[in-house]
């Protein structure tokens, strides 16, 4: 018998292999469903209302259940969080999950691992064979430091939820991974002046090439992995030119050494004027922040898309393959 901790869509593939393999197990999910982060209703989520996926259904969907011809290419949450159910439903995996279960701890004990679980209070002490992580990487917000006191709103990404919180005011959005492309996105259409800035540089991709998500272009010809990256790099400098075009600082590595960031719109936004590029933060005093090109500015809220740190309460560090200073992106 084997633990599966989480109920979004790793620990929903995962408890479907172990049931295709007879493989018995007890599944644990601290919310009330299935779906994971891409539950909006999960007091857990980070998802944000105008949310899309990133990557296309084609290369995201089980292939033994594919998404429905009406979903769009890059489906909204709310269409993820249904097929996710969907998926539960249709290999009737809820009834092997335990909800609105927390794992207080996992440890070792003899040949297997002791788990303890609380649901209302309650707490049960069970050992398995082994124990299957699948909880997610993106719910304990990276909140750096700031350099100075900010008089206005500071938040972080894995609280925001809908861009009304942007009307009327200036706003600094700090880093550029996607879900800091997105809200920028989002912001250009309520705030009052959207900036952005970058310590370090990013590749960014469109979602379409020629009608196709991108994602689903190319792989039929398998090529080494620097050739793919130098060729990958020449064809969107090509298509889109380079981040430097667009007053955003250039990745100092190659194409795919860190995610790049899929979004259509923010490099439009950045031509057009509606975001302003901004260096690293130098200084912040009141609503003033300073930039380490010498420039500065005033804001009314700050929105820190700085990432996520990797969190498993449960569990010893030291039972891990967990770098002291890995974060996620």
């Amino acid at each position: 018998m084997y633990a599966v901790i989480g109920a979004g869509p790793m620990g929903l593939a995962t408890a479907r292999n172990l049931q295709k393999l007879n493989i018995p197990f007890v599944g644990f999910e601290l919310h009330s469903d299935v779906g994971g982060l891409w539950d909006i209703d999960n007091p857990h989520s980070t998802m944000y209302e105008t949310a899309h996926l990133i990557s296309s259904k084609q290369m995201t969907e089980f292939k033994a259940y594919p998404m429905r011809d009406s979903v769009a290419c890059y489906p909204h949450h709310s269409e993820l969080r249904q097929y996710f159910q969907d998926f539960a439903d249709q290999f009737d995996l809820k009834s092997r999950y335990e909800f609105s279960t927390r794992v207080i701890s996992a440890s070792p004990e003899g040949d297997g691992w002791r788990v303890i679980s609380e649901c209302n209070g309650a707490h049960q002490s069970r050992l398995f064979d082994g124990v299957l992580i699948a909880n997610g990487t993106l719910h304990k917000p990276n909140m750096p430091t700031l350099p100075g006191e900010f008089a206005g709103q500071l938040m972080h990404s894995s609280e925001y939820r809908n861009p009304s919180v942007f009307k009327d005011k200036r706003v600094l959005i700090v880093g550029c991974g996607n879900s800091g492309a997105d809200i920028a996105v989002d912001a250009v259409h309520h705030a009052k002046s959207v900036d952005i800035s970058l310590r370090r540089g990013y590749y960014f991709l469109p979602k379409f090439i020629k009608g196709r998500p991108i994602d689903t272009l190319g792989g039929k010809l398998k090529l080494p992995r620097q050739a793919k990256q130098r060729m990958d790099a020449a064809m969107i400098r090509m298509i889109i030119g380079k981040p430097s075009d667009y007053g955003l600082p250039d990745p100092d590595y190659r194409m795919y050494e860190s995610h790049p960031v899929v979004n259509s719109l923010v490099l439009h936004h950045l031509g057009h004027g509606d975001i302003k590029p901004r260096r690293d933060i130098s200084g912040i005093k009141g609503h003033t922040v300073s930039f380490s090109d010498g420039e500065s500015s005033d804001y009314d809220l700050i929105l820190m898309a700085t990432g996520y740190l990797l969190d498993y309460p449960f569990i010893d560090r030291k039972h891990l393959n967990w770098p002291a200073t890995q974060h996620a992106p």
